[in-house]
């Protein structure tokens, strides 16, 4: 379990909140295993406008740039819920990509000759000379 450290930027935030915030965000785990640490910053006040909550997440992953997404709302908790979404969809994206990435890579090359090339070194002559000499039957 990746360690998950939530802060709050203002007395606004209550420890309440912040427990609701860190249980939301053990969720994330599921959808990617690499996942090294998550951070979340509250905050709630007038900073940021008319008693407007923020929340922003930042999910550092192996092998790769840290997720970070950033939510606004009226209330705290749905800016937490707001900002796990968008950290599930990127983080979905992410597992994707990395599949795509190693399957590309895993892919084997046939040692074939494209049709009508000829062989250039010995290393494909000898090849041909198996393919034409083996016997299935």
């Amino acid at each position: 379990m990746p360690p998950i450290v939530v802060t709050g930027r203002d007395d606004r935030v209550t420890q309440r909140q912040k427990q609701h915030a860190e249980e939301k965000f053990r969720k994330l785990e599921k959808y990617f295993a690499g996942i090294l640490k998550i951070e979340a910053t509250l905050s709630h006040g007038s900073t940021h406008g008319a008693g407007e909550a923020e929340v922003e997440l930042l999910v550092s992953v192996r092998g790769g740039k840290p997720i970070i997404c950033r939510s606004r709302s009226k209330e705290l908790y749905a800016a937490v819920d707001m900002v796990l979404d968008k950290a599930e969809s990127q983080l979905t994206r992410y597992k994707e990509k990395l599949k795509a990435r190693k399957a590309t890579s895993q892919r084997p090359t046939s040692g074939a000759l494209p049709a009508g090339a000829a062989p250039d070194s010995g290393e494909n002559e000898a090849y041909q000379d198996i393919v034409e000499k083996r016997d299935f039957s």
